[in-house]
């Protein structure tokens, strides 16, 4: 009998587990497109009745509007109160830089990027400034940066004490923590919409809106940098005594500021990409100057104007990376400090020669006017010492201790007096123009009439339009409610767990009350398809940065450049080209989504040691064999966490496409700021953070178990 019954189960077929979650995934897929092709309808949500409540009388955004009626007749006063004093500051900030002599501005931003990131730097600096004089358009750059100036400035003070409080207390954190997570994942364009109703139009609620956009990134990194001081630090200063608030100042915050710095580069690039969308609330500078360039169609004033917020961003970017890089290690005494060309050319002697020469320029204006300001220092200190030799001697030591900033500062009072009492300097001249307009304009029409091009540029339209986002607009559109809603459900239980697929299913029922399941759905199928194309173009220059170093290096100035300029601009060259349609959004939003894809591929394949390439070639692997068996298999945790940075940035891309056609919940958040309907805009822009979020929570816990797998989990 025994025997029998092991003969039995000899002959039983136990089939893999992953063989049945890959037939249950094949059988779905078939199943969905089979649901969507016999609907003969668009699927709508439908309503529900539950114990005589039904759910037409969820109307969300109702209630926001209703709720901001009562805030308005309540506390519009104060809000408007605050809009006057942000206005008065913004006036005086404006008029501060267009009324000041150009040489005035020129010097505050050219003298401290030389302090704090040298030469070159400085030369792209004067180079920035230059191009906004000479394009015309010194005036709204100077209006940009009000705005920007003030709201980075609001951002980084409450957002540091916001941190600041964070790391001090777990329960402060906790409560904190989501609400950081809504503001970074809610679109840009919905901050405008409150903060017209309360403050107004113009400048005061553009600062407004910055400054909350803006304040994540520094409250983040300000929690995160106090909380990685090391505990044996803080019993060490606790030991000597030292209560919380000199443990803070003396010791955390000391060494959380490359952190705290860190959070201030993003605040300002969070800060510029909103700034330049307030034109669409009446703020004036060089995001105005796009929007009308678009709207009349006018290439070459628009790639201008886009080209100047580029280099403003630049500028930025990379003046608050060399700030947070100061006290990097010094060079040995026996190498020559290379201020203009690149260190690694230290080797070869014609490059010595050019940075000795340059550094034969440094010395001999540094002791010029170290001597000037040792000059000036004896003066102070004679005068002053006929009342107080003490004080005499510590102001003179000041002086000399800091010869940099007090040699800036008589540059700059005599550039002031020559401007007031010798020569008046006044705007920008007008005579110094160099437009590059009308080359665009001829090579836009030249664009549009080359039968290559055009022939080439239909044959993209055709090929995304009719093969990609028809038929995915189409299936999702079609497919039924219940079917998506529980697939998802399905694969956040799978990959997160069940806690997260309930939520899954609150969170896409929320989208459906608020009747906006359709404009989700093409959404959704605009990201997918982006997201596609980016993993398609992006993965291979990946691989092919990372195994060419030259083609990296020519690769990662352009790729700084794509991911320091603002979603906004990203329309003036798709729209150039390829005009305003649905197939333009799609491209707009790869090119602003790409660049995730490709610099986290070349991250997963570069950080894998060398020694299994060496072990493949060793068992005679050629190189595509140890990319494909090796490499490509351990770089899928970063491959999926640049699929996961490109879905976000996709997502966040949908607000700005209606301006080239774009539907969906971008044309619902466009069409609500230009009605002031809150309600309808931040039900919109909240489906838009939901969507990202179990998107995001799914493709995370996928790579948490990819990195489990290959025994990368620290």
């Amino acid at each position: 009998m025994i025997q029998k019954t092991n003969k039995t189960n000899a002959n039983v077929t136990y089939i893999p587990q992953k063989n049945i979650t890959l037939f249950l995934v094949i059988f779905g897929i078939f199943a969905s497109i089979f649901l969507a092709l016999y609907s003969d309808d668009k699927t709508t949500f439908p309503i529900f009745k539950l114990y005589g409540y039904s759910s037409d009388n969820f109307t969300f955004s109702s209630w926001v509007n209703a709720g901001e009626g009562w805030m308005k007749d309540n506390y519009r006063w104060f809000t408007r109160a605050i809009a006057g004093v942000i206005k008065g500051w913004y006036y005086f900030a404006e008029d501060f830089l267009i009324e000041s002599p150009w040489l005035i501005i020129f010097l505050l931003l050219v003298l401290p990027s030389l302090r704090v990131a040298g030469l070159r730097l400085t030369l792209f600096v004067i180079f920035t400034l230059s191009f906004w004089g000479f394009t015309g358009l010194w005036n709204p750059a100077m209006q940009t940066l009000a705005l920007m100036g003030i709201s980075v400035f609001a951002s980084v003070l409450f957002g540091v004490l916001i941190g600041l409080w964070c790391s001090q207390s777990d329960r402060v954190e906790a409560t904190i923590r989501p609400l950081l997570d809504i503001m970074q994942v809610m679109p840009a364009f919905v901050y405008l919409i409150p903060a017209v109703f309360f403050f107004g139009v113009g400048g005061p609620p553009a600062i407004i809106a910055s400054m909350i956009y803006a304040m994540p990134p520094i409250i983040r990194l300000t929690n995160l940098g106090i909380r990685q001081v090391s505990h044996e630090t803080i019993e060490s200063a606790d030991s000597f005594g030292s209560s919380r608030f000199q443990m803070l100042t003396k010791i955390q915050i000391p060494l959380a500021l490359p952190s705290i710095m860190m959070g201030i580069n993003q605040t300002i690039m969070m800060a510029l990409g909103l700034v330049v969308l307030a034109a669409f609330i009446g703020a004036q500078g060089l995001g105005y100057q796009v929007w009308k360039a678009i709207k009349q169609l006018d290439n070459g004033f628009s790639i201008e104007a886009g080209l100047c917020i580029l280099f403003m961003a630049i500028m930025f970017d990379r003046f608050s990376s060399a700030f947070n890089n100061m006290n990097s290690s010094p060079l040995p005494k026996d190498q020559v400090k290379f201020h203009l060309l690149p260190q690694a050319w230290d080797s070869y002697s014609i490059p010595r020669l050019i940075e000795k020469f340059i550094d034969l320029i440094f010395n001999y204006v540094g002791k010029f006017f170290s001597g000037l300001v040792f000059l000036l220092g004896l003066l102070i200190e004679r005068v002053l010492s006929l009342i107080d030799t003490n004080l005499a001697k510590r102001v003179s030591t000041k002086l000399n201790t800091h010869v940099f900033f007090f040699s800036s500062l008589i540059i700059l009072i005599s550039v002031y007096i020559c401007d007031i009492y010798i020569l008046e300097i006044g705007e920008f001249p007008k005579d110094l123009r160099l437009s590059v307009r009308s080359p665009i304009d001829a090579g836009v029409d030249w664009l549009a009439t080359n039968s290559s091009i055009v022939a080439f540029t239909r044959g993209i339209r055709i090929l995304i339009y009719f093969y990609l986002l028809n038929p995915l607009d189409y299936y999702f559109s079609h497919l039924p409610w219940w079917f998506l809603m529980a697939a998802l459900m399905l694969i956040s239980y799978a990959a997160v767990g069940v806690r997260f697929a309930i939520i899954c299913g609150i969170l896409l029922t929320f989208i459906g009350l608020c009747n906006i399941w359709q404009e989700s759905m093409i959404t959704l199928s605009s990201v997918i398809v982006s997201v596609i194309i980016c993993f398609i173009i992006g993965v291979p220059l990946g691989i092919l940065a990372a195994y060419n170093k030259r083609f990296e290096r020519f690769q990662a100035p352009i790729l700084d450049a794509m991911q320091t300029l603002p979603a906004f601009c990203y329309l003036i060259p798709i729209i150039m080209v390829f005009g305003a349609n649905k197939t333009a959004v799609i491209l707009a939003t790869v090119i602003y989504s790409i660049v995730p894809m490709i610099r986290l591929t070349i991250l997963g394949l570069t950080q894998i040691p060398e020694s299994y390439t060496e072990v493949s070639k060793s068992f005679g692997g050629t190189t595509l064999q140890t990319l494909i068996k090796i490499k490509y298999p351990m770089a899928i945790p970063n491959l999926v966490m640049g699929f996961n940075q490109t879905v976000m940035m996709a997502f966040a891309m949908q607000i700005v496409t209606p301006l080239i056609g774009g539907k969906g919940l971008g044309r619902e958040v466009y069409q609500a700021l230009a009605k002031s309907d809150t309600g309808k805009g931040l039900a919109a822009g909240m489906a838009i953070c939901l969507l990202a979020i179990i998107i995001d929570r799914i493709s995370m816990a996928v790579t948490k178990k990819q990195r489990d797998a290959l025994g990368l989990s620290t």
